[in-house]
């Protein structure tokens, strides 16, 4: 009884929030059923599929706001009328006009970003798989799987109306990535052959893109789906740059490739020309960046009318957390979905909620496998410009038992993990060790359901009996008397466990204290590495020098962003727990450390090779499954306390069109941006509403007196935000 109790306040609480379709025509709104958030099951497994687009309108319309410009019509600024992208509205065809008011903490732009997401193949609005965004199709592959064919649409131009064609992505291969004089750019880690040299690319015609392998490759097309951080550096619009360009009309030598480095940041130069729905218009660095609608933006709504409906994105940046997340659930802003805020903030957010009218959008998640989580150095070394013959035996011998089983075993049953999701987390989330996203399209067939379970499950009981047998088994015992465990030759050991900026400080730093307090309790010594606001944590992460790291563990294609499991990328590109053997696969041996044979790298790395030449998306998942056995069998390499929390998606309740579910822990998926930003309904009422006088309930209740408020105890809070209904007992 309690528990349908629960339920049915928790929906009518929801329900509350969610307010009529935005003010459009009086069009039906094309039905669009939310998906429910899956707790700790995938959704469907993904087909490549393309998903059929809708029918293409008569004629087209254009934003009020264009109509003072000098601009040809908007027929002729749109692609050919067979190849225009049609995008049906969440809920209703929607207004033009207004400004989309949000906030970031990021100067460096990279949430701000996510809403503008057009990779040539992209990621579905429910994460089921990929489609085409600027294909027209989607790519096609040779009888020998080693050379892939992109088509793009037809007439598609760049903001200032100058055409798009493979003549930009020509003049990114050949003049900027493979250009030795210029250091900003470089050839990516998804073209280069197995030997580590570049693929070779054609373009022989203006909508024709041609990439030879030297080995089958089915992955490369889905990498460039993944957020923007692999699409970006080949939206390169060559009429602009070659201004710039040494080998154009540039200054000549180094002074010119500066110029061309200043000038080729979209996201800092207004003007620069772009093919997203909203384009920079100003930015002034530490306050704001203000985007405007792209005239030749290509695509469209169901009845013509060229998208996007907003007008502008405005983003505030506001590095301060608590002056962040006030202004939040101030109702300042129409819509936001990464204010860097927790899932703890959502007690808080629902309790100003009417004052602030705003609604949580039901239905996103983090997607966090492991958050809070232990990255265990694998290739734990101390210095930069490692020598291995001036390399200390006990470094070697740290290293050794970093990577013994029973030693990683031993960690993990040491973990108190409802202790952590208590102090941590208020009890929002759940007790698991680390995975990936349960939403993850490699788990949702029923075979898959089992071996993520196992996964999670795996050591994770809180044991300290059990994690001193481990630990007895690897030969980490008190040589000395003193009641601390020493090295396996007897000498005394201290494990550093560095504590970071990753994802969240403050869960960081309250999840490591915890965490020592537990391994101190089975006869270890830790010392913590703050590093928390500092530029060494990143640096001593990426290039292997610590020995464990806290960290937030979340992804749902390990083939498009391998890190978390297969060892494939190399030390400054946020490889995981093999660092150096990483870098060893990314440069084809010419640096990092070559995997000794049967090690769990040469294992990970061989079966990233299969996988990168295996046809069938099917056998691929599995290919997976025994990546995660080697996980079981031979780490954990990634501990993980908690994870699959609810995130905080916060949107004004005029702000519509805003999808029903989405998972935000993982950028690859493109989050917002695959669900399409550019027919987000317009937040007109926003203009005249005051965003600064709203008043604010004490933030110092906390969770359990919201929770005693509604009458529920604090975890119910996030049970119903997530739609999981289950109460407790």
């Amino acid at each position: 009884m309690k528990k349908q109790l629960f339920t049915v306040l928790g929906a009518l609480i929801v329900l509350s929030m969610l307010l009529s379709a935005c003010g459009g025509t009086t069009t039906p709104a094309p039905t669009q059923e939310a998906t429910t958030a899956p707790t700790q099951e995938a959704t469907t497994a993904p087909t490549q599929e393309a998903t059929e687009a809708p029918p293409a309108p008569a004629q087209y319309k254009q934003a009020p706001m264009l109509d003072s410009w000098d601009l040809p019509p908007v027929e002729e600024r749109l692609p050919v009328a067979e190849d225009i992208m049609v995008i049906k509205p969440w809920d209703s065809i929607g207004k033009y006009g207004g400004t989309w008011n949000t906030v970031t903490w990021w100067a460096g732009a990279g949430n701000i970003k996510m809403k503008l997401y057009d990779p040539p193949v992209r990621w579905k609005a429910d994460l089921t798989g990929y489609e085409p965004g600027l294909l027209i199709k989607m790519p096609e592959w040779s009888d020998d799987g080693k050379t892939i064919t992109f088509t793009f649409r037809r007439g598609i131009k760049w903001s200032d109306g100058v055409p798009f064609t493979t003549a930009d992505l020509k003049f990114w291969w050949e003049d900027l990535a493979l250009n030795e004089d210029y250091k900003t750019s470089t050839v990516p880690w998804w073209a280069r052959n197995s030997d580590g040299t570049p693929i070779t690319m054609e373009f022989p015609d203006d909508i024709t893109w041609v990439l030879h392998f030297d080995k089958p490759q089915y992955i490369m097309p889905y990498i460039l789906a993944q957020g923007t951080w692999e699409w970006e550096p080949l939206m390169k619009p060559a009429h602009f740059l070659k201004q710039y360009h040494p080998d154009y009309e540039g200054k000549p030598g180094e002074e010119g490739y500066t110029e061309l480095d200043r000038m080729d940041r979209w996201f800092e130069t207004p003007g620069y020309p772009c093919l997203m729905a909203w384009c920079l218009k100003e930015y002034k660095a530490g306050e704001y960046l203000l985007l405007e609608r792209n005239p030749y933006y290509w695509k469209v709504d169901t009845e013509g009318n060229q998208l996007p409906y907003i007008d502008y994105v405005r983003t505030e940046l506001v590095e301060d957390s608590e002056v962040r997340l006030l202004q939040v659930a101030q109702g300042r802003y129409d819509c936001v979905f990464r204010y860097n805020g927790s899932p703890r903030d959502t007690p808080f957010l629902l309790e100003n909620a009417e004052a602030g009218n705003y609604r949580l959008v039901p239905g996103w998640m983090n997607g966090a496998g492991a958050w809070p989580g232990i990255i265990v150095n694998q290739d734990f070394h101390r210095d930069m410009e490692y020598d291995p013959a001036k390399e200390s035996e006990e470094d070697k011998e740290i290293r050794a038992l970093l990577r013994n089983h029973d030693f990683m075993v031993g960690l993990s049953y040491a973990m108190d993990r409802q202790r952590v999701l208590d102090v941590v987390w208020d009890g929002l989330g759940e007790v698991k060790n680390f995975t990936i996203s349960p939403q993850s399209p490699h788990f949702a067939s029923e075979e898959g359901k089992k071996v993520f379970q196992e996964w999670a499950s795996a050591y994770a009981e809180y044991s300290p009996d059990k994690a001193k047998e481990a630990f007895d088994k690897a030969g980490f015992v008190d040589a000395d008397g003193d009641g601390w465990r020493d090295l396996p030759s007897g000498k005394p050991f201290t494990l550093v466990l560095q504590v970071n900026d990753w994802s969240d400080p403050k869960v960081n730093t309250d999840f490591g204290e915890v965490y020592k307090l537990n391994l101190e309790d089975v006869g270890v010594k830790v010392l913590i590495d703050n590093a928390v606001g500092t530029a060494d944590g990143g640096i001593n992460r990426d290039n292997g020098l610590y020995m464990l790291a806290t960290t937030h563990a979340s992804e749902l294609d390990l083939w498009t962003y391998p890190d978390w499991i297969f060892p494939v990328r190399g030390v400054g590109e946020g490889t995981r727990a093999f660092p150096m053997e990483g870098q060893y696969y990314k440069t084809g041996g010419e640096q990092g450390w070559k995997p000794e044979p049967g090690s769990p790298a040469e294992t990970l790395q061989n079966l990233y090779r299969q996988g990168l030449q295996e046809p069938s998306e099917e056998k691929r998942h599995e290919l997976v499954w025994e990546a995660v056995r080697v996980y079981i069998d031979q780490g954990p390499f990634i501990l993980g306390a908690t994870g699959d929390q609810p995130q905080p998606v916060v949107c004004k309740n005029y702000f519509k069109n805003v999808y029903e579910y989405g998972v935000l822990g993982p950028w690859a998926p493109g989050t917002p941006g695959n669900s399409n930003p550019e027919q987000y309904c317009p937040p007109q009422d926003s203009l005249q509403e005051s965003r600064c006088d709203v008043p604010i309930a004490d933030r110092r209740r906390g969770a359990a007196d919201l929770g005693r408020g509604c009458g529920l105890r604090s975890p119910v809070i996030g049970q119903f935000y997530t739609g999981l209904g289950s109460g407790v007992e």
